[in-house]
């Protein structure tokens, strides 16, 4: 399939603006993402951030007045310090209420701007190794978007049974009838894994990545049909931020996404990770870093360790996730990272906000 927009002039994408979504938590990677170092800000390269990477991939298109990150009150000093003039604008929620809210709220405040936008959302936290491939889809993608009142989500093939990654399903049939962009037949949550396996040889189902765009202009109006309650608190809070934390927190996908009949999806091929959990942190700096970390096994296998400075030895355990900050010594079995959001809850309530 031949994909456009990436040799686009400067013309015909004056209208496009590129969104990164930097205002997560990241507790499902505690104690690595903590309060006042987001999973954002992490690397699994020495030198560039997943921020820092999102930034470059649309940059290589898209103009620095027309790239923004979104982020909430309690990141924006280290965000905005981390990114410099390499954006055009931080837009600063007043605080954390999922991505729902901060989609409206960033799409309110580019119709502000520019009523004719075109905006693409793009996680802070995902791992593209091949930017040139990322890049030729997305064009697809926001050319479609420009011409349709429709929001284009991006679909990734799957490549091993996921559980941690909703899929999309689709008609595969349709692709060449709708050039490769089609209507999206249901969303799938988090599988099972044997559930998921099912999913990767069914030919019809993808990886939601995350990764979207519409005209601003749709998008309000699938927020204002589908979540209006959400849609009068976020028009609310331009004017009073105090009624930004009154707004329900809801995500994108919740608020419109499995809701809408505006929704088509590009099924595309590039090589692609969610930094979704510790496990999957550890596994792919694991591949990318070349490590002298002393780490001595008997009897146990399959083990991730991120220690520095000091000796690790296992004996007889298998599948682990050693994380060791200084402050904080982290163990967990690594199909189970996913729960390590609990301990975060847990700290919360016990109010050890020291260790958050």
């Amino acid at each position: 399939m031949q994909i456009a927009c990436a040799n686009q002039s400067s013309t015909d994408l004056k209208n496009v603006y590129a969104v990164i979504l930097a205002g997560g938590s990241g507790e499902r990677l505690w104690p690595l993402s903590r309060l006042q170092f987001p999973k954002q800000l992490l690397s699994v390269e020495e030198q560039k951030t997943f921020l820092d990477q999102a930034i470059e991939r649309v940059s290589t298109f898209i103009p620095t007045s027309h790239i923004m990150v979104n982020t909430t009150r309690n990141h924006a000093e280290r965000i905005s310090h981390a990114v410099g003039n390499r954006v055009g604008d931080i837009i600063i929620e007043p605080g954390a209420r999922n991505t729902g809210p901060a989609i409206l709220y960033c799409c309110l405040r580019l119709h502000q701007q520019d009523p004719d936008a075109v905006a693409v959302f793009l996680p802070a936290d995902h791992y593209i190794s091949v930017n040139a491939k990322f890049v030729e889809f997305l064009g697809h993608a926001i050319a479609y978007a420009m011409h349709h009142d429709r929001i284009v989500l991006m679909g990734l093939q799957p490549k091993y049974p996921a559980t941690g990654y909703g899929y999309i399903e689709y008609d595969p049939a349709l692709v060449s009838e709708y050039n490769g962009v089609v209507p999206v037949k249901k969303f799938h949550e988090k599988p099972v894994y044997d559930i998921a396996q099912a999913y990767v040889t069914a030919g019809n189902m993808l990886w939601n990545a995350g990764i979207f765009c519409a005209k601003v202009s749709v998008f309000l109006n699938e927020f204002k049909t589908h979540a209006p309650e959400m849609y009068q608190g976020v028009i609310k809070s331009l004017d009073d931020t105090d009624c930004y934390h009154q707004v329900v927190s809801e995500s994108v996908d919740y608020a419109i996404m499995e809701k809408s009949e505006q929704i088509s999806v590009l099924p595309a091929d590039f090589p692609w990770c969610d930094i979704g959990n510790v496990e999957i942190f550890l596994s792919l700096k694991e591949q990318k870093q070349s490590t002298n970390r002393r780490v001595i096994t008997y009897e146990s296998h399959n083990s991730l360790v991120d220690v520095p400075d000091r000796l690790v030895a296992l004996v007889g355990v298998d599948d682990l996730c050693v994380v060791d900050t200084g402050e904080i010594l982290l163990v967990a079995k690594r199909q189970e990272a996913e729960k390590v959001k609990m301990i975060v809850q847990a700290l919360k309530d016990m109010k050890a906000y020291e260790y958050l």
